[in-house]
């Protein structure tokens, strides 16, 4: 499958992984010692399978997904808690044939003049933002690298567990000037997060190509 994301907005909090292993069915995966959880809103556009026209009624929705990072059989990859999107279609399609945890949402985004607005909204779960986009390069920290260059991504389903490839080049972030933030959408955690994320990065655009889910087997329980 091949998609196109615009307006990707990474959101980037550390915290201790004692909170947050009990809740995952894979082992995290620790930057400098610590999980990190993120929250990402983005549009995604121009869906296909290889070598077909976009899919009609599908090609464009926008996605706000909250995730971690684990490793899978000493694999890095992302873990997916939630996926919301404003697609009923594609919400089906993610839930019916790749095993994702995708939920439709209310949502309404813009990016007019560097400013960018994202909301969303599904039953008590909200998110609203504000940010100011600078449009100059980011020098990239070392959490943005660890967060953002995975090529991996893991989820289960009835006691499966499968693996997804991405394949797409180096993402080109930005620097973000300012962002205001009320954060409802994490709440679907035990886990209360600082006001503003520790790292925010912002990447216009990004070509990306999907391998076939593939189921695997794990080495060991999670202990």
């Amino acid at each position: 499958m091949e998609q196109e994301w615009n307006h990707v907005l990474f959101l980037h909090w550390q915290i201790d992984p004692a909170l947050l292993q009990p809740h995952l069915p894979f082992e995290l995966d620790l930057f400098e010692g610590k999980a990190v959880i993120s929250i990402v809103p983005f549009q995604m556009n121009r869906i296909r399978f290889f070598m077909t026209p976009t899919i009609p009624f599908f090609s464009s929705l926008w996605e706000l997904n909250l995730r971690t990072y684990v490793r899978v059989n000493s694999v890095p990859g992302v873990y997916f808690f939630t996926l919301d999107t404003d697609s009923k279609l594609g919400s089906f399609i993610a839930n019916r044939f790749f095993h994702l945890p995708y939920r439709v949402a209310q949502m309404r985004a813009s990016v007019v003049n560097r400013e960018f607005l994202f909301e969303s909204k599904r039953a008590e779960l909200s998110l609203n933002l504000k940010t100011h986009l600078s449009g100059k390069p980011k020098t990239k920290t070392s959490l943005d690298h660890w967060a953002t260059e995975r090529e991996h991504l893991f989820t289960h389903f009835k006691d499966r567990v499968f693996q997804g490839t991405v394949i797409h080049d180096e993402w080109p972030l930005q620097e973000v000037d300012s962002l205001t933030l009320d954060d409802r959408f994490s709440t679907q955690l035990p886990i209360k997060l600082s006001s503003l994320p520790d790292e925010v990065a912002y990447c216009p655009h990004l070509k990306v190509r999907f391998r076939p889910f593939q189921r695997v087997t794990m080495n060991r329980q999670k202990e």
